[in-house]
């Protein structure tokens, strides 16, 4: 299975994502990946995550804009 997501983050090779680790959010480009190490540099400081912790990978969008995670509907008691 990790092998899907090395390959899939290989596809992200130079650009800059956002990922999410427990509870952990990392953005930066994306420089390398070695074994199950993703490396993500941003402000000259790199930054080694372990893919076998990843939850989540989105896009980050344009300078100055936040990329924003899916929303999710609240759950409403009728009966409440």
């Amino acid at each position: 299975m990790f092998n899907i997501v090395k390959d899939f983050l290989a596809t992200k090779m130079g650009q800059e994502i956002e990922v999410v680790c427990d509870a952990a959010s990392i953005t930066g480009k994306v420089t390398k990946l070695e074994n199950n190490v993703l490396f993500l540099e941003k402000d000259e400081v790199t930054c080694f995550v372990n893919i076998d912790k990843i939850v989540v990978v989105w896009d980050k969008k344009g300078k100055g804009k936040k990329s924003q995670p899916p929303g999710f509907r609240p759950i409403i008691d009728e009966f409440m």
